[in-house]
């Protein structure tokens, strides 16, 4: 078989490579996960802790920080019962077991195979309030853009992929876009 070029991951621009699968948040938001997210900012905006404030002002009730949103409660669990331990040895300084699915989720990208990469940005517009009781899952994984460069740590691409987050009724509450640069070090083209 072939090698991808640059050109054919250029040519996959609006294609979707999550390969429909989807991935849910480990628990539904809850009050007291709230709290311990706002506590060590100290973020006391009473929307995050008064239902009274939050209907006040046209909430249904306590409402989830915007910043937690993608990070905290649309996240996987890292483990699960009936899981192999991520601990396999008893040595303090080891490194937990990566996650055997990570990097191997969706469609493989066709592009040419590179060793190094690293995130450039991310940007998440927030469509809808995640409220206490709410269950988010991620879906979709569409690469929007493709620009090819040689930069000063070698040659490769950006790509912006967008994914979505729904709540348990199947409402857009949040849509994500990640940046990224994959290239070979110190390489020319």
């Amino acid at each position: 078989m072939a090698e991808n070029t640059w050109q054919d991951l250029e040519g996959a621009i609006g294609k979707d490579f999550s390969g429909g699968e989807t991935r849910t948040g480990a628990d539904e938001v809850e009050r007291g996960a709230i709290r311990k997210y706002c506590e060590p900012i100290e973020l006391d905006c009473p929307l995050h802790h008064d239902d009274d404030v939050a209907k006040k002002y046209g909430y249904d009730g306590i409402i989830a920080p915007y910043s937690a949103v993608h990070q905290t409660f649309s996240v996987e669990a890292n483990w699960k019962p009936g899981d192999e331990t991520r601990w396999p040895t008893n040595d303090p300084d080891q490194l937990f077991a990566s996650d055997p699915n990570q990097g191997r989720r969706g469609i493989p990208l066709p592009h040419p195979p590179t060793s190094s990469g690293f995130v450039t940005d991310m940007e998440i517009e927030y469509v809808k309030p995640v409220y206490v009781g709410d269950r988010l899952t991620t879906s979709g994984r569409k690469l929007l853009s493709v620009q090819v460069k040689k930069t000063s740590v070698g040659f490769g691409a950006f790509m912006t992929f967008e994914s979505e987050i729904h709540d348990q009724n199947g409402d857009l509450v949040a849509r994500v876009r990640n940046g990224s640069y994959a290239f070979n070090p110190g390489a020319d083209s």
